[in-house]
C-alpha cells in the first residue's frame, strides 16, 4: 500500500546526516530532537499540547486512561476500524459501544450515536476513516450538550483537516501514529497525542514515562501513578522533524491521487468513500465498495497489483470480542468490510501505476 524505499530515498541524505547527529550526540530518548518535534507538530495543528509516544495504538490506550474510566462508563466508537480503537477501550476497563456508520463515508454516525447515549456514557472516540475527517461540528455538538469528552483516532490522518481547522485541534484529545506506511511516518514505531487542555497534558506526559512527573536527574523521580514505559525513540523524532516539512505536500499529492482513481474508476458499479464539505481527506489509502469484492480482490492479488482489504473482520466480529456476540447489529459497517478494496495512494505513486491498477479493476467489474 506504500513504497517505503522511495519514500526513504527522497529524503535520503537529510535522514542519515541527522541519525549520525543524533547518534554521535548519544541522546537516543526524549531530548531536544522529541521537544522540537512536539512543538513543531502543535504549531502546525494549532494545538496548545503535543505529546509523543511510542505507537498509536499506545496513544489511543493513554488517551482513554486519562479520563479514568469505571468498569461502568461507557464509550462509543466505531467498529470498522482497527483493532487497537477497541482494545483502549477494553484495557482501560470501560464498556465498549459500537455504533454504524454512515453509507457514504464510512464513518460514525451522529445521529447513531444519540440514539446509544446512556447515563454511563462518558466519551465518543470517532474514527477518521482511511485519513477522512468525521462530522466534527455535529459531533462536538452531542458531546457539548451530553458532557462528553471526544477522542479523535487520528491514526490515518495527519495533515487531514475538517472546516478549516487541521485534524489534532477540535475534539479534547486526538491520537496519530508515524509508524512507517502512516501520512506523516517516522523510521519505527510512534505516535502523537495533542490536546487543549494542560492538565490531560501533564497526565499524559505522566502516562508516557512510568506515571512520573519528571525526568530522573541526580536522584530517582517516584512515580505518581501506574504508568507505561511509552516514549518516542530519539532518532525517530529527528525524521519526523525533516518530514513534518513536507506532510501539507503529501497530502496535496495523495488528494491528486484520489481524483485520478475517481476520474477513472467512475462507474454505477463502484462507490467511493465521499468526504465532507469543506474537508480535506488524507487519504492514507483510496478505498472502493464493489459488490463481487472477494473475486476482484483475489484476482489483483494474482496480478500481483499492491491493493489490500480493509480491517476483517470488524472489532464486534472478532475472536476476542466473542463474549459480546449479538449484542450489536451494525448492519451498514458489515456491509462496507465485505465490500471495500483498497488502493495505494501515497505520493510516490505514479500517473501509469495507478492506470495500470484501474485498467484491471475495471476489467473485473464490468
Amino acid at each position: 500500500m506504500y513504497d517505503l524505499t522511495k519514500h526513504y530515498n527522497y529524503n535520503k541524505k537529510q535522514i542519515l546526516n541527522k541519525i549520525n547527529s543524533v547518534l554521535n550526540k548519544g541522546i537516543l530518548e526524549l531530548g531536544p530532537e522529541v521537544d522540537k518535534f512536539e512543538k513543531n507538530f502543535s504549531l502546525y495543528c494549532k494545538a496548545k499540547y503535543c505529546v509523543t509516544v511510542s505507537s498509536g495504538s499506545m496513544g489511543l490506550l493513554m488517551a482513554v486512561k486519562s479520563l479514568n474510566l469505571k468498569s461502568t462508563d461507557e464509550v462509543i466508537t466505531v467498529a470498522n476500524s482497527d483493532i487497537p480503537t477497541s482494545h483502549a477501550i477494553s484495557l482501560c476497563g470501560a464498556k465498549i459501544v459500537w455504533v454504524d456508520v454512515e453509507e457514504d463515508s464510512f464513518n460514525i454516525n451522529p445521529k447513531e450515536i444519540i440514539k446509544k447515549i446512556t447515563k454511563n456514557t462518558k466519551a465518543i472516540l470517532p474514527v477518521h476513516l482511511f485519513g477522512n475527517p468525521c462530522k466534527m461540528d455535529e459531533i462536538c455538538k452531542i458531546a457539548k450538550k451530553y458532557k462528553l469528552k471526544i477522542i479523535e483516532d487520528a491514526c490515518l490522518s495527519a495533515g487531514a483537516s475538517y472546516q478549516n481547522k487541521k485534524i489534532g485541534s477540535i475534539g479534547d484529545i486526538t491520537v496519530f501514529s508515524t509508524n512507517p506506511g502512516k501520512i506523516l511516518d517516522g523510521i519505527g514505531h510512534g505516535g502523537i497525542i495533542t490536546t487543549n487542555d494542560k492538565q490531560t497534558y501533564l497526565k499524559l506526559k505522566q502516562l508516557r514515562d512510568y506515571g512520573r512527573s519528571k525526568r530522573p536527574g541526580k536522584w530517582s523521580v517516584k512515580s505518581e501513578i501506574i504508568g507505561y514505559n511509552s516514549k518516542l525513540s530519539t532518532i525517530d523524532a529527528a525524521v519526523l522533524n525533516i518530514r513534518l516539512k513536507y506532510l501539507d505536500w503529501y497530502v496535496k499529492k495523495r488528494n491528486n491521487n484520489a481524483e485520478i482513481y475517481q476520474q477513472i474508476l467512475s462507474s454505477k458499479n463502484i462507490q467511493f468513500q465521499s468526504v465532507c464539505k469543506n474537508a480535506t481527506s488524507a487519504w492514507r489509502n483510496f478505498p472502493i465498495r464493489i459488490k463481487n469484492r472477494n473475486y476482484v480482490y483475489d484476482q489483483l492479488y494474482k496480478k500481483k497489483l499492491n491493493v489490500s482489504l480493509n480491517y476483517l473482520p470488524p472489532n464486534h466480529k472478532d475472536l476476542c470480542y466473542s463474549h459480546l456476540k449479538n449484542r450489536f447489529k451494525l448492519p451498514i459497517t458489515e456491509t462496507i468490510c465485505s465490500e471495500i478494496i483498497n488502493l495505494p495512494c501515497h505520493p510516490y505513486i505514479s500517473k501509469n501505476e495507478i492506470k495500470k491498477i484501474t485498467k484491471a479493476i475495471i476489467n473485473l467489474v464490468k
